[in-house]
């Protein structure tokens, strides 16, 4: 399946690709069919929404998720991504999708990524970001010199290699395949680094848990001085749920401003549908610091939200 986004992020295009015609519409030849679109996603798979369609509509829609491989789409630029080829590695979020929104808005229209010759990408996840980057650049008739890419996840590196391949060029890749519990390692300053690291504080964080990341950015204030040269740019997530904890720090060596913000829900099973002892004192956790946002009434479709803000500056 397909999922496309326009620019503006006002619409979310779903699409069948390929084999996956002919099992929702018979008979068709068509390479590509449009199955839905939703106007102002707040998700790239809104059960909720899906839900809410007529019944007809909504079995098709369903159906489509079902298939396991997915190309995903903003402002030209995809990538494909699968669970059989890349395990344990995320597929792009709408924390991804706004974040690219951001880098258009602050670097691209600005025409400030002409000047961006280096970056350095830390926990590439799928590479949609860093693809991204690359592409636009390219758009702009020019390359990057030096692409960085750094991950926990060996198939998170393959996923972002083997999609940015076709879109390399002349311009140095290489990765870092990071050790669980190591120090971040660089070798010089880049013009840009962007972080869109999990974000989801809990008492005794594991370095290692998909849904935690604050330690990345403690990683990122720590090795300042190494990464950021005058004029670098900085590139990150900050949600409502950790932004208490980590701003202060963050303010204190970087001059940020806010992209942009988005009100989303809290997607996450694994902890939010309270299947377990660990998921419900996590939850029981994030409510007790009053950070958690939360819909009593479920209207919105959804228990659990977040703002989600993704900001941008230099070292001070």
């Amino acid at each position: 399946m397909k999922i496309k986004i326009d620019s503006n992020l006002k619409t979310l295009e779903v699409y069948a690709t390929s084999k996956e015609v002919p099992q929702l519409a018979v008979g068709s030849k068509q390479k590509e069919l449009m199955i839905y679109k939703f106007k102002n996603p707040v998700l790239l798979t809104d059960n909720a929404r899906i839900a809410k369609l007529p019944a007809l509509k909504r079995d098709a829609v369903i159906k489509l998720y079902e298939f396991p491989d997915r190309i995903v789409e903003y402002d030209g630029v995809s990538i494909h991504w699968a669970p059989i080829l890349y395990p344990g590695v995320w597929a792009p979020s709408i924390d991804t999708i706004i974040f690219a929104n951001a880098i258009r808005n602050h670097l691209i229209k600005t025409r400030d990524l002409k000047k961006i010759r280096s970056f350095l990408e830390i926990g590439t996840g799928s590479g949609f970001l860093s693809k991204y980057l690359l592409a636009k650049k390219k758009s702009l008739g020019d390359e990057m010199r030096l692409a960085h890419l750094t991950d926990i996840n060996k198939d998170a590196i393959k996923s972002a290699l083997d999609n940015i391949d076709s879109i390399g060029g002349s311009t140095l890749i290489y990765y870092t395949h990071t050790q669980k519990n190591a120090r971040l390692s660089v070798s010089e300053q880049y013009d840009l680094v962007i972080a869109n690291p999990p974000y989801i504080p809990r008492p005794g964080a594991r370095k290692n848990n998909p849904y935690e990341g604050l330690f990345l950015y403690e990683e990122i204030i720590r090795n300042a001085k190494k990464l950021f040269h005058a004029e670098s740019i900085f590139m990150t997530n900050l949600s409502s749920l950790s932004k208490p904890f980590i701003k202060p720090s963050l303010d204190k060596v970087f001059n940020l401003k806010t992209i942009t913000t988005s009100h989303i829900p809290l997607k996450i099973p694994a902890i939010t549908a309270g299947l377990s002892k660990e998921s419900r004192d996590w939850i029981r956790y994030l409510k007790s610091k009053n950070i958690l946002e939360e819909d009593k009434s479920e209207r919105s479709g959804y228990r659990y939200w977040q703002t989600i803000e993704i900001v941008a500056g230099k070292k001070r």
